[in-house]
Order: C-alpha cells, then structure tokens, then sequence
C-alpha cells in the first residue's frame, strides 16, 4: 500500500511540473526533462523534421509526453499518452486536483492564466492535454 501511495504522489507532482511547462521554450524544457524527468528518454520515432515538437518516453510506465510548441517557440500544449487501463485511475487523479467542467474535462488557473485539461480516449490508449 505504501509502494501505491507514493506512486500516486509521485504521478501527482509529476503533472504539477508538467503544466508549468506551458508557454516555456524548448531549451527550458529540454533542460527540465534532462533533469528532473530523467526516467523519461527523448523519442522522435514517427516526429518529421518540421514538427514543431519535442517527445519524450517512459518505457518503464509506457507513457510518451509530447510538448507542442507555437511559431516562437514556447508551448502551446502538451499530450501525456498513457495506456487506456491507466484511465479510471487518472481520471480519479484528476478529479481531486482540478474543477472538473464536464465529462473528461477540468480546468485550472496557474500564473492568472487558464489551463484546460482534457483526456482524449482512443482504443487501446488516452491522452491528457494540458493547454
């Protein structure tokens, strides 16, 4: 039980620094992933050249962080993919953290600014974004 408690803690302060990565640059961010994510591996697998992204893998959770990025270079969102048995949980998560809006939705203010989040569901995995 404890071993489950702080891995909820641990996935829970891992979305605080996640959406504080909003509206930052890509250097700033590859910073913060290098070190303090450091589970995390950069992935371009699939990623053209002119996508204006960074990716990121956790093999040992399988989930995949990806930081969309605007014409000057500060992110505009970011997608947290995740496997689809991790939704109720997440979802609970996310509940207790955020005001939730409507089914799948919530929101909150960091900085004076609001941030939606949102979970897409697809077959076989969902994302979280933050924007």
């Amino acid at each position: 039980m404890l071993t489950f408690s702080i891995f909820i803690t641990y996935i829970f302060c891992t979305q605080i620094n996640i959406e504080n990565m909003l509206g930052k640059n890509k250097t700033e961010i590859q910073q913060i992933m290098s070190n303090q994510f450091i589970e995390y591996s950069t992935n371009n697998f699939g990623i053209k050249s002119n996508d204006n992204t960074l990716r990121y893998y956790n093999s040992k959770k399988d989930v995949t962080l990806m930081f969309y990025f605007n014409n000057q270079q500060k992110c505009k969102y970011i997608k947290q993919i995740e496997d689809i048995d991790n939704l109720e949980q997440r979802t609970k998560e996310l509940n207790n953290k955020y005001i939730k809006v409507s089914n799948y939705k919530w929101k909150t203010t960091l900085n004076q600014k609001t941030i939606n989040i949102s979970i897409e569901k697809e077959e076989y995995n969902f994302s979280v974004i933050f924007q």
